[in-house]
Order: C-alpha cells, then structure tokens, then sequence
C-alpha cells in the first residue's frame, strides 16, 4: 500500500493531475523532475511532506505490530520503517538546495545566496514542539542521509554520527539526549550520535518546524 501511494504520488505531480499520462514515458517525467519544473511548494507538499508522513504512519504500525504475534511481518514492517525514515532524511535535507535554486529566500538581510546561509538558516529555525531550539537537528539529519549514501563516513564534515558502524536502529530504549520518541519498551527508530542517541522522528518533526516557520509552507 505505502509503495503504491508513493507511486500515485508521485505520478500526479507531472501536469498537477493524474490526467493526460497516458502515453507519457517514464523517462520523459523523470526528465521533467530535473528540470525543476516543480515550484518550491509543491516539491515540499508533494515529495518531501509524504515521504515524513509515511515515515511516521510505520514507525505507528511498527509499535502496532508488536502485538501480532507475527515474527515475519513485524520484522517486514520494521524494514520498512528504517526505509522509509532513510528515504524522509534524504528529502528533507535536499530541501534546502530547491529552497536555493528556486530564490524561495529572495530578499533576506543577511542575504542567502549559497548552500552554507540555508543551511545555517533552517538550523537554526529547527524546533521542538515546545519550541526549544534545535540547532544540531538539521545538521544531523544531513549526517544521516550521508551514512543511508555511503558504506563509510569520511569527510571530516561530519561531526554527530558515527562515521563507522551503526548509525540508524531500531531499539526498544528511549532516546537518551533529549526528553522526546517513545518510552523504554517501545520499538522506534533511533539515530546514534556522539551526544547520545536520537530519535528519528523528533529529529525530522523539528526539521520540518523549520521549514513550516521559516517559508510558511504546509505543516505535518
């Protein structure tokens, strides 16, 4: 079902409907997405929002499926939660480059005009719920899409994640550096940092709080 709606998804944003894609190949749509062809908006609403949402709706039914008694489809789910949350960090954190090439930032002071001063901006809009700021969160969300990316961490950019062994997990613990995912006992993604670990979902929920205060785009 989650790969189908992807697809669904993802097929609609061509021409804003799903009308007229008969006949259109694959390759000429794929061509169209690199273009840029999207408006900054709806590549947040249409690709980037959806790929948190069905992040989060897993991690729900990973904890749902505790109680299946179903060893095969808990660990089915559970692989697709981690995919699912790899593929919501990797979105999230390229938003920043449509941010930039689409001018969705035209006429700040100071201005932004690369790739640092966006990064340096939604760092620090990145918020919790209670509005605690989050300046790391971005940053680390980075970190975990490089980690979904290569075998080996390298670069000496990296300064939260582990650049060797486990970087992303599933554990029944609760996060140990701030009070947020879910109580001991319950199974959640989690980011393993050198402050201590984090979960996965608070990390992109505040990420997105960022982005939702800092263009005014859609919410969760």
């Amino acid at each position: 079902m989650i790969l189908r709606k992807v697809g669904c998804n993802t097929r609609s944003i061509a021409d804003g409907s799903t009308a007229g894609l008969a006949g259109k190949s694959t390759s000429q749509f794929g061509a169209r997405l690199q273009m840029g062809s999207l408006p900054y908006e709806l590549h947040w609403e249409r690709l980037v929002l959806p790929s948190v949402h069905q992040f989060v709706e897993s991690e729900d039914l990973l904890q749902i499926s505790q109680v299946s008694g179903d060893p095969d489809f808990v660990r089915h789910i559970g692989y697709e939660t981690l995919r699912l949350g790899m593929v919501s960090a990797i979105f999230l954190y390229h938003f920043s480059e449509v941010v930039l090439e689409r001018n969705a930032l035209a006429g700040r002071t100071p201005p932004i005009i690369n790739k640092t001063s966006v990064r340096k901006l939604i760092s620090n809009a990145a918020h919790a719920a209670d509005g605690d700021p989050r300046p790391d969160d971005y940053k680390i969300v980075g970190e975990v899409a490089d980690a979904v990316k290569h075998a080996e961490l390298t670069s000496e950019a990296i300064v939260h994640v582990p650049k060797k062994g486990r970087v992303i997990e599933i554990s029944h613990q609760q996060p140990t550096l701030f009070p947020e995912g879910q109580p001991a006992g319950t199974p959640q993604v989690l980011i393993v940092t050198q402050a201590g670990s984090r979960s996965l979902r608070a990390l992109v929920e505040n990420v997105v709080r960022g982005w939702v205060a800092t263009l005014g785009v859609a919410t969760l």
